[in-house]
């Protein structure tokens, strides 16, 4: 008996530390009823003879695109199916009373080499091409005598069963499932290419589309996707909507990812399509975490697409009814729409010239007792000079502001908001200053230019089979792109000049900044220029540039450099009066005595329950005075009130202080509120001192969620600069307490501390035991 506390021991040990585990127990089920295909659907340099196998099943199939028809013999598998061209294979197979789901792979023969995605829609033939009813044809009931074509099938918004495959460029599949097929688009029905929308539905097979079909920064799963065939731009470049988007994709603005695809139908090339999302409430939802059935969705004047139409009436009545020069009036408007969402959108809209953009409008807003309405950068193929070469030179600012429009393209409802905006003297200026930083940066000719070199190298290896299918000229296709080549070059100047005509900007002025050493500039909080870079850009002579230095950590701001500034004081706005200005910032080594005291610990920007968080701890020995201590996304700023930090303790700076306590009763030290979200999908938060020092920076960038989670730093003694460093844990996290791994990391450490305790116990115990054997004379 006297072994058994070493046995004992060993047995608690093994259980402590999880090495005695229980076996999962094996699946037992069998599998389903299914087609076993040789050869997965994909692309094969030479002829495949494809073998199907389901056992004691018979199997039927097709390959014009047709679903199987079971018992109809022509189309029983007897012997292999040899493929010696591009064909979709569709299989059906039945035992008894049970029977598969129609199994569909499309086999690409000898098709040319692509950088592009393929996509492959399988669709009965009857169902697009019947003369009579086929989606895709005219049809009997088309007035031919009217252009629109109305009564023509093409109108239709019929969904139909259909089969789909999404390759990657380098052949994999990530996508085959039957899905729901549907046109998509306006006017841009008219063309021989039609647009496309995939949905997919249980009834069809997967509920969604579980692939980033846009990359890491994209969403993770779609509901809807869009084949889209360029719009108006159809027989044009055929990517100008996509590059238009392109140039604006870090604006706070809603917009469609888009790339790039070849698609096939029944086997037969279909062109190339731009994959897009669809605007509706699930891309709202999976682009803001909103629900899905508590969004005001509409378009056009006030068309109702989702939800109620009352909160944007109430709007346009407080609009019409009230003078925007007064600064209160103008605040509140600022709580029923995103004034920023807007000003870009409309931004945007007047550089690219876009024709269609003033009734062809969709916003939206949140159900919610704060939520605002922003508005949806989407179809701006009317841009960059689509139907006039020298579109350029068109005052794009006076078309949408002009209040006695025609009825298209820019009724005056839709120019409304803009002029009413227009009457606040904070809001003009914002609008100038604003359109100059984005022709300085976004829309500056170098950029975009790049841009459109990058667009033209990535389709040009692609567009001989596109401009063969639908016969288009090459020529063509490259006498657009150099229309918008010349946009680029031109368009910037122009719209300079047509803000000197319309508002009192003075003369042009340029602007020359420098960095020197560890920090950066904000040019009007919105253009960021870094310490590797020389700034140049045009402002104008009435309108003042606002300057703030941003140090890096390690650095402070020493001074300025350069003409009527104060040295030392780090946000200044500068009047241009010569025709150049030259300043320099300069920053200096420098220890704050926070930095490596205080840091972000923790953050929480997906949880609709307690509104967005981060958790400061101070990981010091020292109580430490946190006032005037500044948090910042770099685009909005947060001052922290007089306040103490005890050593290695926390505190938590909410956006919804109400909100957070009443789930989280128990936390002691809450500051709300913050003033502004918090991205849950990337963002950069910073930490500074009142003397404008960097205490701490956290940029994180993760992956879509529908799920509440935080970001946890693991441990406190951890560079929270290092990804690697940080975890993501679904819930609502542990504000004010330590994070899971550090508690988990604390009672590992006092396990393997224990365990040694025990062992050193367990050989103490036998050595003592074969003390007392041996003085008894048993050994």
């Amino acid at each position: 008996m006297r072994g058994r506390p070493i046995l004992l021991l060993i047995f608690y040990t093994c259980w402590w530390t999880g090495t005695l585990r229980a076996q999962a127990p094996q699946d037992q089920h069998k599998p389903e009823l299914a087609i076993h295909f040789s050869y997965d659907g994909g692309f094969y340099e030479g002829e495949v003879d494809l073998q199907l196998a389901c056992p004691g099943a018979d199997i039927y199939y097709t390959l014009d695109g047709n679903e199987p028809t079971i018992g109809k013999a022509e189309q029983r598998y007897t012997t292999p199916i040899h493929l010696n061209q591009t064909t979709v294979v569709r299989a059906i197979a039945i035992k008894a009373s049970a029977y598969t789901p129609v199994a569909t792979h499309t086999f690409f023969i000898r098709e040319p080499h692509t950088n592009f995605a393929v996509v492959s829609l399988a669709v009965p033939p009857v169902v697009l091409f019947n003369p009579s009813t086929g989606l895709f044809v005219k049809g009997e009931n088309a007035v031919d005598s009217l252009w629109m074509l109305p009564g023509a099938n093409f109108w239709s918004r019929k969904e139909v069963f259909a089969s789909t495959e999404i390759f990657e460029a380098d052949g994999n599949c990530v996508f085959r499932s039957g899905t729901g097929f549907r046109l998509f688009g306006g006017m841009s029905r008219l063309f021989p290419q039609k647009s496309m929308a995939i949905v997919a539905r249980e009834r069809y097979g997967e509920s969604r589309i579980r692939y980033p079909i846009f990359g890491k920064k994209g969403l993770k799963k779609f509901k809807f996707l869009v084949l889209r065939n360029s719009g108006s731009d159809f027989g044009r470049a055929h990517f100008r909507d996509s590059l238009m988007t392109s140039l604006v994709e870090d604006w706070d603005l809603d917009k469609q990812d888009s790339r790039p695809a070849h698609v096939y139908i029944n086997g037969q090339y279909w062109g190339i399509y731009n994959i897009r999302e669809k605007i509706n409430r699930y891309y709202l939802a999976g682009h803001h975490n909103v629900d899905k059935d508590s969004v005001d969705l509409l378009e056009h004047r006030y068309t109702l697409k989702q939800g109620s139409r009352r909160p944007y009436m109430r709007l346009l009545d407080y609009l019409e009814n009230n003078d925007l020069s007064s600064d209160a009036n103008f605040a509140y408007v600022q709580t029923m729409m995103d004034v920023n969402n807007f000003l870009n959108y409309e931004l945007a809209q007047i550089y690219f010239d876009n024709q269609d953009a003033g009734g062809n409008i969709r916003y939206w807003r949140p159900k919610t007792e704060d939520g605002r309405f922003r508005w949806i950068l989407y179809d701006t193929d009317w841009g960059f000079g689509l139907h006039e070469s020298d579109a350029y030179t068109h005052n794009s600012l006076e078309f949408h502001t002009a209040p006695d429009g025609p009825g298209w393209p820019n009724p005056p409802w839709s120019t409304f908001i803009l002029r009413k905006l227009l009457e606040n003297k904070q809001f003009e200026r914002q609008f100038i200053t604003r359109f100059c930083d984005h022709l300085n940066t976004a829309f500056h000719p170098y950029r975009v230019l790049g841009r459109i070199d990058a667009f033209e190298k990535m389709y040009e290896p692609e567009m001989d089979r596109h401009l063969e299918r639908w016969n288009l000229r090459r020529s063509e296709w490259e006498a657009d792109i150099a229309i918008m080549r010349k946009f680029a070059e031109e368009r910037a100047e122009l719209v300079r000049m047509h803000l000197m005509e319309r508002f009192d900007t003075g003369q042009q002025r340029k602007l020359r900044i420098e960095v020197v050493g560890g920090g950066k500039v904000l040019v009007n909080d919105f253009v960021e220029v870094e310490e590797i870079e020389r700034f140049s850009g045009t402002y104008f002579e009435h309108l003042p540039v606002h300057l703030t230095a941003v140090p890096k950590l390690g650095y402070r701001f020493s001074h300025w450099e350069g003409i009527g500034i104060d040295k030392d004081v780090r946000n200044v706005a500068l009047q241009l009066r010569g025709e150049v200005s030259t300043v320099k910032a300069v920053f200096e080594q420098f220890e704050d005595p926070l930095e490596g005291k205080i840091i972000i610990n923790e953050i929480s920007s997906n949880n609709k329950v307690t509104g967005d968080w981060l958790e400061l701890y101070n990981k010091s020995d020292d109580r430490i005075l946190m006032t005037g201590v500044r948090i910042t996304d770099f685009r909005h700023s947060f001052i922290l009130p007089e306040i103490i930090l005890p050593p290695k303790d926390y505190l938590v700076v909410c956006v919804d202080k109400e909100k957070f306590i009443s789930h989280f009763s128990a936390s002691q030290r809450v500051v709300g509120n913050l003033g502004f979200g918090l991205n849950k999908r990337e963002e950069k938060i910073g930490l500074f001192s009142q003397d404008g020092a960097l205490i701490d920076e956290v940029l994180y960038d993760v992956p879509p969620s529908d799920s509440a989670f935080t970001l946890n730093l693991m441990l406190p003694n951890l560079d929270n600069a290092d990804p690697e460093n940080w975890e993501i844990l679904y819930g609502f996290g542990s504000p004010n307490e330590a994070n899971d791994y550090y508690v988990a990391a604390t009672i590992q450490a006092r396990r393997e501390m224990w365990m040694e305790i025990g062992g050193a116990s367990a050989v103490i115990l036998v050595c003592i035991t074969l003390l007392l054997l041996r003085h008894r004379g048993k050994i």
